[in-house]
């Protein structure tokens, strides 16, 4: 008999012991089924379903198969995260694979070195909190400041900051960052992909379906407002606003100007279609930068000029691929 079997017996054994000898009554009958039907679901999750959920393909399967709009609950390391079914993009990587995402600021820290002491993120398009949340919990940063503009995002973020018990180190803003204080922008949803909720800058049909989204309104101030104390030997800031990061970047020309480490997403076909590439360059260009890493492949560090961040635009192509890139 397998250790298994000899539990499940156990439990009976020990379950019924305590009813009475002459069970008559149907009540008393159905009491001792769900007795036992809920050690017995106890022992399957305890010594089958836990172990099994350590495999990334079941964890997707049971993901995948998740009622929608259902919130899931995301284990990830020494973090726990609260997802949506819904979200086939950050969610479902949280809750499948973990905090792929936050490899790259390890590696980001790396690079920065240990002059570089990691005072304050500035998370702009925090999303939910997958790159904040660990890095403060974890003692990377000793604090943040995570900036998002969609309301749903807004309160997974919230929530996440407070279940990692971060709340104290964490600062939030619920609005977008453009070139302009008090603008009024129209914020375009992803059904699918809660990473993809962009500005809206154009109405044509685009790879992403972006013609039939969804869209809300939503305020922007600038970076230089909304974070006006930068120091550049503590202060990083990490950018995903899906090819907004030109027009942020014309709205933090202080920022720039006091040269802050700077990891910014690098996706073409985002900033063909938000019309951001060249307010990037223009931005960065004048700034007092001198080098950047692709992250995609980190060891090489490359001159920040026209030409090589056209080189950089060139090979990724305007098809959907995207990399990282930090700005020294």
């Amino acid at each position: 008999m397998t250790a298994l079997a000899e539990n499940f017996l156990t439990l009976i054994k020990l379950q019924l012991k305590k009813i009475p000898l002459l069970v008559t009554t149907k009540r008393r009958l159905y009491r001792i089924l769900y007795s036992v039907s809920k050690l017995v679901f106890g022992l399957v999750r305890r010594t089958l379903f836990h172990p099994l959920m350590r495999f990334g393909a079941i964890r997707q399967l049971v993901f995948d198969t998740t009622p929608s709009a259902t919130l899931v609950t995301a284990h990830c390391e020494t973090e726990t995260f609260i997802v949506s079914s819904r979200d086939a993009g950050i969610g479902r990587m949280l809750a499948c694979h973990g905090l792929l995402d936050y490899r790259g600021l390890e590696t980001v820290v790396s690079l920065l070195g240990p002059d570089f002491s990691r005072g304050l993120l500035v998370d702009i398009g925090a999303n939910i909190g997958s790159i904040c949340v660990p890095a403060v919990s974890r003692g990377v940063f000793q604090h943040a400041i995570a900036i998002e503009p969609d309301p749903y995002n807004f309160s997974l973020l919230s929530t996440n900051i407070f279940i990692n018990q971060v709340s104290s180190k964490i600062t939030t803003h619920n609005l977008a960052l453009g070139p302009r204080d008090g603008d009024s922008l129209t914020f375009e949803l992803s059904e699918s992909n809660f990473g993809d909720h962009r500005i809206r800058t154009r109405l044509d049909a685009g790879l992403y379906e972006e013609d039939v989204r969804k869209t809300l309104t939503v305020r922007s101030d600038t970076l230089d407002t909304v974070v006006p104390e930068l120091k550049p030997t503590n202060s990083l800031i990490w950018m995903d606003t899906q090819g907004f990061e030109g027009h942020i970047l014309t709205g933090a020309k202080k920022a720039l100007a006091k040269r802050p480490p700077l990891v910014i997403e690098f996706w073409p076909y985002g900033m063909n279609r938000a019309g951001s590439y060249g307010p990037l360059k223009a931005a960065l260009l004048q700034a007092p930068y001198e080098s950047f890493y692709d992250l995609s492949n980190p060891t090489v560090k490359f001159a920040l000029t026209h030409d090589t961040l056209d080189a950089v635009y060139a090979d990724l192509g305007e098809s959907g691929k995207f990399t990282d890139l930090l700005i020294l």
